[in-house]
This record gives structure tokens, C-alpha cells and sequence, in this order.
């Protein structure tokens, strides 16, 4: 058996002990990071924030960086050998989540603050336009157009200024009438913005903007009598699914309603969307709101895009879903491949949500008209 000379040994069990302190003062040092380290995770995590490591180059100018889109944070860390490792937060869930906390207060009214619905027998409905881009400062969606994610023929017609008027309306006309439920109807309409939806993003606004305070609203819990429906395509659906919305809030049907859009669409909403569900036409109100000519709207040019664009393929095919041409425009304003639920939560029209026409449906099947009886 080899045997190490005593100095060897004397030296061997001092580096031992020494490895051993080191070993026991630097455990709890350890422990703590690893503590803080999930804490943090753990933070960032409920707050909708992600973590993503990306590899930079070792020039200083990629140090605390400022990134475009203004809402990242950036933390550099300079090793030694000039390698960089950038820490970026998860911008849109942090900035969402910042512009959340400030239009959501204390003072906010939740929905059916003091079961404001309990009553309701008025739909006033608002139909959707745009939705909302990535932005926390809707404070300006009325005149902004970067605001809303508008198609090339929408821009430059004064649209912010008019979905802002339309959301000041349905405000002004929910304020007047106690018994009323504000529907903000659009669905995900389009891919490039993500799924958001047109009626929640005309709810937003209204809370960016406190328009619930304004005017006649002040103080008559209009908020808390406001909800979207999330699923509409075109104008007819805006209608049909916004009476299925009342019904899945309520548990009844409206016996009055008012839809607030441009008013060229009148002739369509009030002469053949409501004719085809058999809405009766003394309940029946529509308030036509346009931009003024100094943004750019011309009335006569839109009036004849509705004409060749809507009235006659509506016409031709009251529910939307005969002609190619209007099915064509669902599918396309439903990138996300979303489904309704309303034949589920509104059993007592599950004919007239799949009646596909071009016959107008029977009465018999419309519970609003047997209600009449």
C-alpha cells in the first residue's frame, strides 16, 4: 500500500477543511439566489410577463437599449469576455396590463353593479366598425387613426371621429332609459391585429375616454348596464346576436330595440335586417350618426358603396348566408374560426340563427311575434 509522505498529508487535509468552509459559507448564499430567483419567476409570471434570453452582440450600443415598440425593458450583462445577454420583459402582456390598471379603479362600476339588468326590456345596440390596435393611449381613439386597425378604404373618412360619436350615443341613449342594456356588437374581425374583437374594443375606449361620465350619463350607471357581443361578421349578424346576447344576460328577449350606425345604413338595418328576423317595426328605432365633411366622409360616395356593396346583395339574400358574395365576407371577417354560441344559449330561435332563406322564415318560429299574441 503506497503511503504519502507526512507533508503530502498535512497538506491534503488542510485543502480539505478549506474546501469544506468554502463549501458551508457558499450553500446559503446559493439557496437565497435560488429563492429569490423563483420569487421573481414567480411574480412576473402572474403578472402576464414572459422571459425571453437573447444572444446580442458585445458592442456597447445594444446596452440598455431603448426598443420601438416602447414598452420593453432591457437589462444588459457585461461578462468579461464582452459577451452581452439581453433580458427582455414581455412588452404587450406588461403594457396591457399597465394600461388595464389605469383605467380600472376603485371608482370603476362593475356590471350589474345593483342588478341594473333585473328590469331590462331595451336592447340598444352600437355596431362595430375597427378594433382597437396594441395602444395605451386610447384617450385620442376619436381622432387617431393609428388607434384602429382600418382597411384602405376606411382611412381618411373621418372613421375615429365617427365610432367615437357612435359610442357617445349609445352612452347618451342607455343614460335615458333605466331600463335599458348598451350592447357594443363586433366580432374578431380581423387577422393582422390578433384576436381582438370590435365590441370589446369600442368598451375600451369608452373606459380610456370616461365617456360614461359625460353629459346626461353622469351618474346613471350606464357601465354597469354595458356589455359586447363578440361574434358578428356583418350588420345582420350585429342584430340577430345582439338580441341572443340580451337573451343570455337577461334570460328574456327585448321588447324594444335601437341600433346606432352611419346613417346611410338605415335602409339596410331598419328595412330588411329587422324584416328578416320579423322584429316588430313599431319597437324598432335607428339613430344614424356620420362624421362631419371636415374629416374627409362624403356621403354621397358612401351611400353609393352601400347601394352596390350591401343593399342589393342583402336583398338578393336576407340572411347573409345564400350567395356566395355575402358568405365569402363572413369567412373572411372570421379569420379566427370562431363559432357561436347562441343556438345553444338562445334555444327558442335556433331556426330562425340556421335559416338560410332566401324565403323569409315563418312566423310561427319567432317567439318575439308569439309573445305579441
Amino acid at each position: 500500500m503506497n503511503v504519502l509522505p507526512k507533508y503530502q498529508v498535512t497538506h491534503h487535509r488542510l485543502r480539505m477543511r478549506s474546501m469544506k468552509r468554502h463549501h458551508i459559507t457558499t450553500r446559503p448564499i446559493i439557496i437565497v439566489s435560488s429563492i429569490g430567483i423563483m420569487l421573481l419567476m414567480l411574480t412576473m409570471y402572474f403578472l402576464g410577463v414572459g422571459f425571453i434570453f437573447v444572444p446580442s452582440s458585445s458592442s456597447s450600443k445594444h446596452n440598455n437599449r431603448k426598443h420601438t415598440d416602447g414598452a420593453s425593458i432591457t437589462v444588459s450583462n457585461n461578462s468579461n469576455n464582452g459577451n452581452h445577454s439581453i433580458l427582455r420583459v414581455g412588452n404587450k402582456a406588461l403594457r396591457e396590463h399597465q394600461f388595464l390598471q389605469q383605467l380600472i379603479n376603485s371608482n370603476t362600476q362593475p356590471f350589474n353593479q345593483h342588478n341594473e339588468i333585473l328590469n331590462a326590456k331595451h336592447l340598444i345596440m352600437v355596431a362595430g366598425h375597427s378594433v382597437t390596435t396594441i395602444s395605451n393611449h386610447l384617450q385620442d381613439a376619436g381622432e387617431d387613426e393609428t388607434d384602429w386597425y382600418l382597411l384602405p378604404y376606411q382611412k381618411g373618412k373621418g372613421l375615429p371621429q365617427t365610432i367615437l360619436a357612435h359610442i357617445r350615443e349609445g352612452i347618451k341613449l342607455a343614460a335615458m332609459d333605466p331600463h335599458s342594456i348598451l350592447i357594443f356588437s363586433g366580432g374578431e374581425t380581423r387577422a393582422a391585429t390578433g384576436p381582438e374583437n370590435e365590441g370589446t374594443s369600442y368598451f375600451r375606449v369608452a373606459d380610456a375616454m370616461n365617456l360614461w361620465e359625460e353629459g346626461v350619463a353622469r351618474g346613471k350607471s350606464v357601465r354597469a348596464r354595458t356589455t359586447s357581443e363578440e361574434f358578428a361578421t356583418d350588420s345582420f349578424q350585429n342584430l340577430l346576436f345582439s338580441i341572443c346576447r340580451f337573451r343570455e344576460i337577461t334570460g328574456v328577449y327585448p321588447e324594444k330595440i335601437t341600433t346606432v350606425s352611419f346613417t346611410f345604413k338605415k335602409k339596410r338595418f331598419e328595412s330588411m335586417h329587422s324584416r328578416a328576423i320579423l322584429w316588430p317595426s313599431d319597437q324598432f328605432f335607428y339613430v344614424g350618426v356620420d362624421p362631419d365633411v371636415s374629416t374627409g366622409f362624403d356621403i354621397d360616395e358612401a351611400t353609393r358603396g352601400e347601394l352596390e356593396s350591401a343593399v342589393k346583395p342583402f336583398q338578393e339574400d336576407p340572411y347573409g348566408c345564400h350567395t356566395d358574395k355575402l358568405q365569402e365576407k363572413r369567412r373572411m371577417r372570421n379569420p379566427f374560426h370562431r363559432t357561436p354560441p347562441y343556438e345553444i344559449t338562445c334555444p327558442e330561435i335556433k331556426e330562425l340563427l340556421q335559416w338560410c332563406g332566401p324565403n323569409i322564415i315563418d312566423k310561427e318560429k319567432i317567439p318575439w311575434l308569439i309573445r305579441k299574441q
